[in-house]
């Protein structure tokens, strides 16, 4: 008998978690189509959990800060989809170079994606601070400077300092992906990866 008690408290427990898990991936997937069509401003609490069966008391127990944490762990899982595409257009590319070619060139094209477009590169900068949203991109960062490190010392990249001009690259492509992001057409897209190409084949050896 105190077997089957203990059996069925764990199996609640389980239950409840498995229903918290449950609650924060719907508020978060309705967060998401809200900030990515209307932005932050134009977002309330309210309409992340309308039709949800949620209440307002659910979202914070859940998003201690309310709207502003919820759009933060909107914009933590975005830079893990960014992070997702990349890697999966460059998984197969062998070649160092090529591989960091392909890799800013996929970065720029998440600027025309509609699910991140505008969340990433329009409201998260307006809405964050800056030291927050290089947390957010720290791991993608630093696949980037140890890609960099690695062709410096190969031999496969000239440059100055390999830290300094992983910044620099970090920052041109940012900037780059925000003048896409405000008119997604395909020709901005096409020029701001010229532009980049342009920029790293001047230090390729």
């Amino acid at each position: 008998m105190f077997l089957f008690v203990k059996l069925l408290d764990m199996t609640t427990k389980l239950t409840k978690a498995e229903r918290t898990r449950r609650t924060r991936r719907a508020i978060l997937d309705r967060a998401h189509l809200l900030f990515a069509s209307q932005g932050y401003a134009a977002t309330a609490t309210e309409e992340m959990i309308q039709g949800l069966g949620i209440t307002r008391g659910a979202l914070y127990h859940q998003f201690k800060g309310g709207k502003q944490a919820v759009f933060e762990a909107v914009v933590e899982e975005a830079y893990g989809k960014i992070a997702t595409h990349i890697t999966s257009q460059v998984h197969s590319i062998e070649d160092n170079w090529e591989q960091l070619v392909q890799a800013s060139r996929a970065f720029l094209e998440i600027a025309q994606h509609d699910d991140l477009r505008r969340i990433v590169f329009i409201e998260a900068p307006a809405v964050l601070s800056a030291e927050r949203l290089v947390q957010f991109d720290q791991y993608g960062f630093g696949l980037l400077q140890e890609g960099i490190q690695l062709m410096v010392e190969q031999e496969q990249l000239d440059v100055v300092d390999a830290e300094g001009f992983s910044h620099l690259l970090n920052g041109a492509l940012n900037e780059l992906a925000a003048w896409v992001a405000q008119h997604p057409d395909s020709q901005r897209l096409q020029t701001a990866q010229a532009l980049v190409e342009a920029l790293l084949k001047q230090h390729h050896r």
